[in-house]
């Protein structure tokens, strides 16, 4: 029978070999004959982290430190299947005894630059990430962890040269190309950012389409990545139908409804449970139709509103609304304070619901939460304003539609980054969006407008993590706001744009 010594060679070499199977298998025989065996626990979490399978990787992981806490080489593996399960707080804890451990470990020190960045500790992350880029000078990998902690600090120039450098030695590194779109795309250089952009996934063999006539072709618009990217690029929908062919835009279910308020010779179907699309002669992600029409940032197609709530619906959540404020009528805002936890910037975007108090003691305003997902449960924890309880109608929320139809009763929209803050511009409703100091590409830099949506108003954090400065800011222009709708109402309804 061959030695515990055999069997994890044999994995080994089946491992460095790419073949996860067979090195899985043997680690596991391995395991069967010394469930203490450290080394087979490492590797058999090393695989599930290769696989993609984040949470096998850290069980894995975790069974291995605890027969091995001075592993240098087991926390390293650790702390990188930790922030690739989005634990970026756990990961630093784990990395920053491997580095005392041994201050020279490469692995170590890119997961904890990756993990500060995703805390939003830019400094430190730089800190570590080129202490990793001295001691792996052309590691593509480390470049590209390198690259996008300096263009998140807004020294774009270094990021650049870092990406840059990373592609001179993998030119197919699709990371460091869509690290780099957003480089370019967050500074409004967009015609160089759609070009880089295309590094993404595709999972249609037709054709894709680039602009040209369609001459009664069908097209397929696919959405490929979040409610928020599918409503701001939907916007397109409508001209590519103008190019000749027909159009067919394929959605998530809960999308379905609202995008059909599209018109303009748009077909909307719901994505199929099975992936499998309809019938096509040409295809198109919506997040590449901006290239296809050559966007730059004077040219954006900003004819608002392209969405639209359907009457009925609005009737039904206005009396909705209207019986549940009519003792303490006010200033109605919508309130969204966090996104999808399992996005991986989410951390970032969210905003901490006790951050909410400055805008909560507004009075004058009747507040009404659309927020879902695990942050809808901190709603009873939050301070009751001065003009009554927040309401919260999700549970009767059926779809974007609904979402659509309570946006056309509220006066204005306070949102974090958030398919909430793109419905409210597609609908050409008031809102403000309250964007951290590093904000996704499409918000831009510094400005307090955007051009993908005439309606929004953006408040930025001045500095990494610093919410209560946006907080404050937004409380300040809300009274305001307030004070002068309850001194000069308007019947006819609420403004244009706040």
């Amino acid at each position: 029978m061959p030695s515990l010594l055999d069997i994890l060679d044999s994995a080994v070499n089946h491992h460095v070999a790419g073949r996860l199977d067979a090195a899985s298998a043997r680690y596991r025989v391995a395991l069967a004959l010394e469930p203490a065996s450290v080394q087979a626990l490492d590797l058999l979490g090393v695989v599930a982290a290769q696989r993609g399978d984040a949470a096998a990787a850290v069980a894995w992981l975790c069974r291995a430190l605890r027969l091995a806490p001075d592993s240098a080489a087991v926390r390293g593996h650790l702390g990188g299947a930790l922030r690739a399960a989005d634990r970026a707080e756990d990961a630093e804890a784990v990395l920053r005894p491997a580095l005392a451990l041994d201050p020279g470990h490469g692995e170590a020190l890119v997961h904890a630059g990756a993990a500060l960045h995703a805390l939003g500790r830019y400094e430190a992350a730089f800190a570590w990430l080129w202490r990793a880029h001295r001691l792996q000078p052309g590691d593509p990998d480390t470049l590209v962890n390198l690259g996008t902690v300096l263009r998140d600090l807004r020294a774009f120039g270094d990021a650049a040269t870092c990406l840059g450098a990373a592609l001179a030695r993998r030119p197919d590194h699709a990371e460091a190309h869509l690290a780099l779109a957003v480089t370019h795309l967050v500074q409004g250089d967009l015609r160089r950012g759609w070009e880089e952009f295309e590094w993404r996934w595709r999972r249609l063999p037709a054709p894709p389409w680039q602009g040209e006539p369609l001459e009664g072709a069908t097209l397929l618009l696919h959405a490929e990545q979040g409610f928020g990217d599918a409503i701001q690029f939907a916007r397109y929908a409508p001209l590519a139908a103008a190019r000749g062919g027909r159009v067919v835009l394929e959605v998530h279910p809960l999308l379905l409804r609202l995008m059909e308020s599209l018109g303009h010779g748009v077909r909307v179907v719901a994505r199929a449970a099975d992936s499998t699309p309809p019938r096509h002669d040409r295809h198109c992600p919506l997040m590449s139709l901006p290239r296809a029409f050559a966007t730059t940032l004077a040219g954006v197609p900003a004819d608002i509103p392209y969405l639209h709530a359907a009457a009925a619906d609005v009737a039904r959540w206005r009396a909705w609304l209207d019986e549940r404020t009519a003792d303490r009528p006010g200033l109605r805002v919508a309130l969204v304070w966090a996104g999808n936890p399992r996005h991986r910037n989410d951390r970032n975007r969210s905003l901490p619901a006790a951050a909410l108090a400055p805008l909560l003691a507004v009075p004058g305003v009747r507040f009404v939460s659309l927020q879902t997902g695990p942050a809808r449960g901190a709603l009873p924890r939050l301070p009751v304003p001065p003009a009554g309880p927040i309401l919260d109608p999700v549970d009767a929320v059926r779809d974007f539609a609904d979402s659509a139809a309570i946006l056309a009763c509220v006066d204005l929209v306070i949102a974090v980054d958030t398919a909430a803050i793109h419905l409210a511009g597609a609908l050409g409703r008031p809102a403000w969006l309250l964007l951290p100091y590093a904000p996704d590409w499409r918000w831009l830099l510094d400005r307090p407008d955007s051009p993908w949506y005439p309606s929004l108003r953006l408040f930025r954090q001045a500095r990494p993590g610093d919410w209560t400065g946006v907080a404050a800011t937004a409380a300040a222009v809300l009274r305001a706001l307030a004070a002068r709708q309850e001194r000069a109402p308007s019947p006819a309804g609420p403004p244009a744009r706040h």
